[in-house]
């Protein structure tokens, strides 16, 4: 019996080992096998695809800069807002990415505001995410939201203070 439980315990911790690496190598080497590169762009293409999250931790855990853009601005934490994806937004901040990021007139609560998802736009607002942000036509979060008709979102920017 005691040898059953001992392999249970291994098979264990090597599936767990798989999903959290410990080490960047490790990560690195995860990504080997599933033939992705540690790059900047991989991490933000990650983020355009739920079902992709897994990808976007081995790729941070390896060392990816999680505030890298693109030419065009967009950092991987506003990918993941405007994509619907909870869990990689919360990894991407707890890794430091900034919350207040802003490219081509967008910032990260903006984009969370298109991608419609309201515990993402709690999450950010929790994490420090400017309520006051104004894009080049003068359009705020919170207008946003009325516009788009995403009344629930709307509540959430009112309760915190949002103003148009």
């Amino acid at each position: 019996m005691q040898t059953h439980t001992a392999l249970a315990t291994a098979f264990l911790a090597l599936l767990l080992a798989g999903c959290n690496p410990a080490t960047p190598d490790e990560a690195r080497q995860a990504l080997d096998r599933k033939g992705v590169a540690a790059t900047p762009e991989k991490l933000i293409e990650s983020t355009r695809q739920a079902s992709d999250q897994s990808t976007a931790k081995l790729l941070v855990a390896a060392g990816v800069d999680p505030n890298a853009r693109l030419a065009n601005g967009m950092t991987a934490l506003m990918s993941a807002a405007l994509n619907n994806q909870p869990d990689t937004v919360r990894l991407l901040l707890d890794k430091g990415a900034d919350v207040n990021a802003e490219a081509a007139g967008y910032s990260v609560l903006l984009a969370a505001v298109y991608g419609g998802n309201a515990d993402v736009v709690k999450l950010l607002l929790e994490r420090g995410a400017k309520l006051d942000y104004r894009n080049p036509s003068g359009l705020t979060p919170l207008a946003a939201a009325k516009q788009t008709n995403k009344g629930d979102i709307a509540q959430v920017l009112e309760r915190a203070g949002a103003k148009f």
